[in-house]
């Protein structure tokens, strides 16, 4: 393995991330995906996070505040009224409650809120923030020092960031937002942070709500 790394340095960064992607791409041609491929993709990430972890440089201090300030901001844009966001395809709305008994539900709730709050933004961040704005920049991203801006890595990064999304245009909001931060800081382990505290307070959202449709 540390031979391979060593050869594509870009792995640790990408792979976490594109497992995650590919595996919830193939969630709508699998029998009941919508039910238990969340689950599989949280555990499957996970470890391979942590079996990457030592090849991976979480860049930079917390900057709790800002970065939390920065995770709240976008939580705030993320559930403004429903329907003034553009819509890139179709949302799927997904109740557990419609689909397990009151304690399957519970759990498959617990998979959701640790996959969003721990797993993705670790994922995203090192893909977006720690290796591909970087990439943008230099190829050898590793000689790219945290927080470097070009108008090239700046939008291509929060555009994509955005088609990752159906609410494309808060999706943007949210990627310019992260970017920011990664500017201002320099720090990856902000980023994450303010990611986490994003998805976490959209999660607190969500089930104080009832409004499936931000999951």
């Amino acid at each position: 393995m540390k031979a391979i790394i060593e050869r594509h340095p870009w792995l640790p960064y990408v792979a976490p991330f594109a497992l995650f992607v590919g595996l919830t791409g193939l969630q709508p041609y699998v029998p009941d995906g919508v039910t238990w491929v969340y689950p599989v993709k949280t555990v499957l990430t996970g470890l391979l996070i942590l079996g990457m972890w030592r090849w991976l440089v979480p860049h930079g201090t917390w900057s709790a505040l800002i970065a939390v300030a920065t995770g709240l901001l976008v939580v705030v844009l993320w559930v403004l009224p429903d329907g003034i966001y553009p819509l890139l395809g179709e949302t799927m709305i997904f109740d557990p409650y419609q689909y397990f008994s009151g304690p399957q539900a519970i759990v498959w709730i617990g998979f959701r809120l640790v996959g969003a709050v721990l797993v993705v933004p670790i994922a995203e961040e090192f893909f977006w923030r720690g290796f591909l704005i970087r990439w943008l920049v230099r190829p050898d991203f590793r000689t790219v020092a945290p927080g470097t801006f070009t108008w090239l890595s700046f939008l291509v990064t929060s555009g994509l960031f955005a088609a990752e999304h159906a609410h494309w245009l808060v999706g943007l909001m949210a990627g310019i937002a992260y970017n920011l931060l990664w500017y201002r800081t320099r720090s990856l382990k902000a980023c994450i942070l303010a990611h986490g505290v994003s998805n976490l307070g959209l999660g607190v959202w969500v089930l104080s709500t009832g409004q499936w449709s931000f999951w």
